[in-house]
């Protein structure tokens, strides 16, 4: 026989509340009965189900009433891995028999779910139980049934809102709601017969005729409900995945630019010590060795310090080593540092120049000749 689980529902009715701990006690709660009960199982079928008196007041069945969870709904099957979120309350341990009836005691001690409970919010409990079908028909109290509840074990009990049929939680397998108690059959004339069904997450009466339709019309919305939910999730997943990329383009970005900005900078040192590398070169460094030797001869060997010097800083130092102050090198260009230079030792050329000015300005112009010209006029008198 299969193993399935079944809900059902019975009012919650007399109860009070300890003054020391607040928790509240339901005294003799009639949670299980010998009857017939119609069920709506979560494929939308039908089925009269009976709990014969030998199943549902048996020792194991009332046993299993004893010190069991009491929950917020239905959650499917309380376990130790899920005890400590679901627990709310227990059953004592004094489940019996009265009549065809199985009673047990309950204490509710999460404070939300009574405070539910005093607002009339929810005011049903519900028995989750897992039970065995046994596909065997027969008549119990002149009502038919389709199969019989064998081998009842009560796995909790739950607290829903009032008038509720059915459950919020659809468990996998053959599960069912118990949406009516089905009484000894009796001639109903002319009333539409009704039942009541779990929709959109209330409770809705609805002709017995249409119970597979808006059963079926629910799963479908249920399912289109839960594609929105992937749908939006991925949304998210999306949007942070965009969000990421672009700080990593921006992060980027930046890294490019500071590298591009130090490929420049870069490049300008390269430019730099390949003229000083070129300035050494050939004919320059030759030149370069016979100037510092020049140089040398009139500001003396020992002291001066050439390097780091440019080819005209070391030739005003040697016309100031010879001439002093005399010439004001500020602004003057380099053919008359050349000039100044070149005079130093050929002093008597300079002395001896009577010739006229030189042309200064156009085409014809000669710095050289302006230089020897100025230098002339401003060393008249010097000896």
């Amino acid at each position: 026989m299969p193993s399935v689980q079944r809900y059902d529902s019975v009012p919650i009715r007399d109860y009070h509340f300890d003054d020391q701990t607040g928790f509240l006690y339901v005294y003799r709660v009639p949670i299980a009965g010998a009857m017939v009960q119609k069920y709506v199982k979560s494929d939308g079928s039908e089925e009269m189900e009976a709990k014969l008196p030998e199943e549902i007041l048996s020792d194991a069945t009332v046993s299993s009433a004893n010190s069991k969870p009491v929950t917020d709904g239905h959650h499917g099957l309380v376990t130790k891995d899920n005890s400590h979120d679901l627990l709310k309350g227990f059953t004592a341990s004094n489940g019996h028999v009265e009549g065809n009836m199985l009673y047990n005691d309950i204490t509710i001690t999460d404070p939300n779910l009574i405070s539910q409970i005093k607002s009339g919010d929810k005011r049903e409990l519900s028995i989750g139980f897992e039970t065995q079908m046994d596909p065997t028909s027969g008549t119990y109290n002149g009502t038919k049934y389709d199969a019989v509840q064998r081998n009842i074990r009560i796995n909790h009990v739950a607290v829903v809102p009032k008038g509720r049929a059915g459950h919020e939680v659809r468990l996998i397998g053959d599960s069912a709601e118990a949406v009516e108690q089905v009484e000894p059959s009796e001639e109903k004339g002319n009333q539409m017969e009704t039942r009541v069904v779990r929709a959109d997450g209330q409770n809705i009466t609805v002709a017995a005729d249409d119970v597979e339709k808006i059963t079926k019309l629910d799963a479908d919305n249920s399912a289109k409900a839960k594609q929105i939910a992937d749908l939006d999730a991925q949304i998210k997943k999306l949007q942070s995945e965009k969000a990421q990329l672009q700080g990593d383009a921006d992060a980027s970005a930046k890294k490019a630019d500071a590298a591009e900005a130090k490929v420049a900078s870069l490049e300008d040192d390269k430019k730099k010590l390949q003229k000083q590398v070129d300035q050494l070169k050939g004919d320059a460094f030759d030149e370069r060795l016979n100037l510092i030797d020049q140089v040398k001869g009139f500001v003396g060997d020992s002291d001066y310090d050439y390097h780091g010097k440019s080819d005209r800083d070391m030739k005003i130092d040697a016309v100031k080593a010879v001439r002093g102050d005399a010439i004001d090198f500020k602004d003057k260009s380099d053919e008359f540092v050349d000039a100044a230079f070149q005079l130093l030792e050929k002093p008597k050329k300079v002395s001896g120049y009577a010739g006229p000015e030189p042309e200064t300005k156009g085409d014809a112009a000669d710095p050289i000749a302006k230089a020897y010209y100025d230098l002339n006029h401003m060393y008249k008198g010097v000896k």
